[in-house]
């Protein structure tokens, strides 16, 4: 644990403070749901105002012609899963949505003036209107997502397979990143009754996104191919 004061109940005894300004954090990655949002979003914040040295100056607050230097990559659009629980469970989707909504506040001069340093806000009060997240989502249903897999699947086909030469199918819960990815990708689609989708065939109708076969499980889908 580098920076033991930055979330102070997770502090460790035998942990010493690193002033990290000549190895700066570049990036942040979201691959799964933290253990605890509220200290992945203030750990997230502190590195994104800092440009990737939590143990400095907040510039993106205190600098405006200052620019956010640390990347930010989430790996799954979805705002929602399907888990064991009665009500679905919130997911990567939502933890942008709250870290956008935190820096942009953060940096505003309308919502933040206690997260600017008394003496910065005496020198030159800020007039920032609050600064836009840059983020990239990959997952489905994005393209680069479907280029992934459709090379995972062609390297494992015989010499000079083309996507041309197979018919594929995406299998999943969710019209909205499922089926939107076979959609993006020209493939075939099957939606499954077993997760977040609810079964009700008529929103399909209303939606751009529609599945090429609806059923109960995995299995009846592999069944009739």
């Amino acid at each position: 644990w580098r920076h033991p004061s930055l979330f102070p109940r997770r502090r460790e005894e035998d942990a010493i403070p690193i002033d990290d300004a000549d190895d700066p954090v570049r990036a942040i990655l979201f691959f799964e749901d933290p253990e605890d949002l509220g200290e992945a979003l203030q750990l997230c914040l502190d590195v994104l105002l800092t440009n990737g040295n939590p143990s400095g100056p907040r510039v993106l607050i205190e600098n405006e012609e200052a620019k956010q230097e640390v990347e930010v990559w989430f790996t799954n659009p979805d705002l929602v899963y399907s888990g064991l629980a009665t009500h679905p469970r919130v997911t990567q989707g939502s933890y942008r949505l709250c870290l956008e909504t935190l820096y942009h506040s953060a940096t505003s001069s309308t919502s933040t003036s206690y997260y600017s340093s008394k003496k910065s806000l005496e020198q030159k009060p800020t007039k920032n209107k609050g600064r836009t997240l840059h983020a990239t989502t990959v997952g489905k249903p994005t393209p680069l997502t479907g280029k992934t897999a459709l090379s995972k699947l062609l390297a494992q086909c015989p010499p000079n397979t083309t996507e041309q030469d197979l018919e594929i199918w995406t299998v999943g819960d969710n019209p909205y990143s499922d089926v939107a990815l076979a959609h993006t990708m020209g493939w075939k689609s099957a939606l499954v009754r077993t997760g977040i989708w609810n079964g009700d065939v008529a929103d399909l109708e209303k939606g751009d996104v529609r599945p090429d076969k609806v059923e109960d499980s995995f299995a009846l889908v592999a069944k009739g191919l």
